[in-house]
């Protein structure tokens, strides 16, 4: 018998792990309907033609073989002329392209940390991280975002958690699975926690470009501001709507300041060769070209999360922050009769069909009852779904 290592004992990645309780379901003689994952495409977006075009012109005429381990060098350039005109200063060599952004946190924390070291987390977030640092021997330690204050979090918690073994905070804005934007006056005092206790700020802000309202300043504009260590975590997978892409990057801010740490993500880049060749050929038109298709792609979510926030707002014992960005609604159920958030979500797929994903899973209490559920759906299939969680709710209560 082959054994395992003890090091994936641990590694949890919530969103994907429930596909295997509705393949179940599927394979019983039921129709499962998909609410966890965010990809665009399966809800019938598509890419916009010109980094299509781009890239399907590539694969006729250029280079698609090994390229360097850090990216094409017009990807990296366009990268940093983006950042550049955002007010963050940054030359190519500060870029280093990735298979989408969970690589770039792979990398970036297998360089950062050893086993035992600390990283701030906010809780809810985006689940990839503390998988990350659980393989790696590494602990994640949550700061809470408050419900109450539309998921924002406490500079103050941030302060007390951080311990000698702490390396590192995460900023994920906006925020998945929340939709929250966190203020700008709120991010430079969390940058500032970090600049107090030398630890290095990442910045995850893959759905920046997708708010219902004013975008946030990139952290990295602030960090610079500051001079605060910082690496920003993008992606064109939501942006643009080719998650399968995988296409992503890390870029450093104030990168003199951390020559080691540049050093060695570069080395563990080296030994996965590269990211896909073809698919950089996408980054220059996606950051360069216009953006028409996305202020369509954001009016038209927005819509979708309209209908979503007032199904919520009708089914008793439901309630919801009506999210401002992205297209995840986190939702809580006010009364939890089951042990757990996971329990309730899997009664929900066995009694409904709907796939959703429970809120430990980003790092909350199992025992607040919350529940994360994807708002890409065209309305009518909104509709129906909520009318069979509306039953569902009704049927528990009695």
């Amino acid at each position: 018998m082959i054994s395992s290592s003890s090091r994936t004992e641990n590694f949890r990645y919530a969103i994907r792990n429930l596909v295997r309780a509705a393949e179940e379901v599927e394979r019983a003689g039921r129709e499962v309907s998909y609410f966890n994952i965010g990809d665009p495409q399966v809800y019938g977006f598509h890419p916009p033609a010109h980094v299509v075009e781009t890239v399907a012109r590539a694969s006729r005429d250029k280079f698609t073989g090994y390229t360097h381990s850090a990216g094409l060098p017009e990807a990296r350039a366009a990268v940093a002329s983006y950042a550049t005109a955002l007010g963050a200063p940054t030359v190519p060599g500060e870029v280093l392209i990735t298979s989408g952004a969970s690589e770039a946190a792979d990398l970036l924390l297998t360089a950062l940390v050893n086993p035992g070291d600390e990283v701030l987390l906010p809780a809810p977030g985006y689940p990839i991280y503390a998988a990350i640092l659980h393989k790696l021997g590494a602990v994640p330690r949550y700061y809470k975002l408050n419900d109450a204050d539309n998921w924002l979090p406490s500079p103050a918690e941030m302060r007390s958690l951080v311990s000698a073994r702490t390396r590192a905070l995460v900023l994920i804005n906006p925020n998945n699975p929340t939709g929250a934007v966190t203020p700008d006056a709120l991010t430079a005092a969390m940058i500032e926690v970090a600049a107090e206790r030398n630890l290095l700020v990442i910045a995850d802000e893959v759905y920046r470009e997708l708010c219902f309202g004013n975008q946030p300043t990139a952290s990295s504009v602030i960090a610079r501001e500051m001079s605060v260590p910082l690496v920003t975590l993008e992606s064109l997978s939501k942006t643009h709507l080719i998650p399968g892409w995988r296409i992503g990057w890390m870029r450093f801010t104030c990168a003199e300041k951390m020559p080691d740490l540049l050093r060695a993500v570069g080395s563990l880049a080296d030994g996965r060769l590269c990211s896909p060749t073809l698919t950089q050929y996408a980054v220059r038109p996606a950051l360069e070209g216009s953006k028409s298709f996305q202020h369509e792609f954001v009016s038209e979510i927005r819509k979708r999360r309209d209908t979503a926030v007032a199904h919520v707002n009708r089914i008793e014992k439901l309630s919801c922050a009506v999210p401002e960005a992205a297209f995840y609604l986190m939702i809580k159920v006010n009364e939890l009769i089951e042990d757990s958030d996971e329990a309730f979500v899997l009664q929900l797929l066995k009694d409904t069909g709907i796939l959703v994903v429970h809120g430990s899973g980003f790092g909350t209490d199992p025992r607040l009852g919350y529940f994360r559920m994807v708002y890409l759906a065209e309305e009518e299939a909104l509709d129906k779904a909520f009318g069979a969680i509306s039953r569902f709710m009704s049927r528990r209560s009695r």
